[in-house]
């Protein structure tokens, strides 16, 4: 078993896609590796012309990601996510939806955590 955090790695697999390590991506010059959207009033973050959240730091993206999954992961959200809604549910309210970057996706948590992670995995398998 993997000693990596199932919630940081969703965040990571998201940032991979995203290619949030690449200086030459959005995700990296807007500190933004899950490239979260802003639902704030606004005024309250700063946001590109897209309403895509533009942070100071990648620490401060970062933790917003896990927040924000986590949140998710709870069933907490106004997405109306769910634990027992599958990995592709989470994936598809990140604007997820080309099977090409599910699998890419899958396949980093599958190297990341576990050989077993599907689209269809529960999300209550990523809980804390």
């Amino acid at each position: 078993m993997s000693n990596v955090n199932r919630i940081e790695a969703l965040v990571d697999s998201i940032a991979f896609l995203h290619r949030a390590y690449q200086p030459d991506s959005e995700a990296y010059k807007l500190r933004n590796p899950m490239m979260l959207k802003n639902y704030a009033p606004p005024g309250k973050h700063k946001v590109d012309e897209q309403g895509v959240r533009v942070f100071d730091s990648f620490l401060g993206g970062y933790k917003s990601g896990v927040y924000d999954v986590t949140i998710k992961l709870k069933g907490e959200s106004n997405s109306g996510i769910k634990t027992t809604d599958a990995l592709r549910n989470l994936l598809a309210v990140y604007a997820i939806n080309k099977e090409e970057d599910i699998n890419t996706i899958v396949f980093f948590l599958r190297k990341a955590i576990s050989k077993d992670i599907t689209p269809l995995t529960p999300l209550s398998y990523f809980k804390d």
